[in-house]
C-alpha cells in the first residue's frame, strides 16, 4: 500500500468503536467512502426497510446516514481525514 496519507473514518453513534481505514491516495479514499456510503444507505432502506436519510457533501469528503426509530435516531458519519506524520 506504501505510505499512508489518507483516512476513511466511520462513526457510528450506537457503537463506541470508530473504524479506520488507510490509503496512500485520496482518490482511492474518496472512492471507498463513496461506496460504502451507497452501500450502507441501500442495506438500510431496501434490506432493512428503515426511513433513513442520506447526505454526500459535493466534494465527496463526508457523508451520513441518519436513521429514524420511534423512540431515537442512529447516526453514522463517514469522513476523510489526514494522516500527518
Amino acid at each position: 500500500m506504501g505510505n499512508p496519507n489518507y483516512a476513511v473514518i466511520f462513526n457510528y453513534s450506537f457503537d463506541g468503536e470508530v473504524s479506520v481505514y488507510l490509503f496512500a491516495d485520496y482518490e482511492s479514499a474518496k472512492k471507498m467512502l463513496k461506496e460504502s456510503y451507497e452501500e450502507e444507505l441501500r442495506i438500510d432502506t431496501e434490506e432493512n426497510g428503515w426511513d433513513s436519510i442520506g447526505y454526500m457533501s459535493e466534494d465527496g469528503d463526508y457523508a451520513s446516514i441518519t436513521t429514524r426509530f420511534r423512540d431515537h435516531e442512529d447516526l453514522t458519519e463517514m469522513r476523510i481525514g489526514n494522516i500527518y506524520k
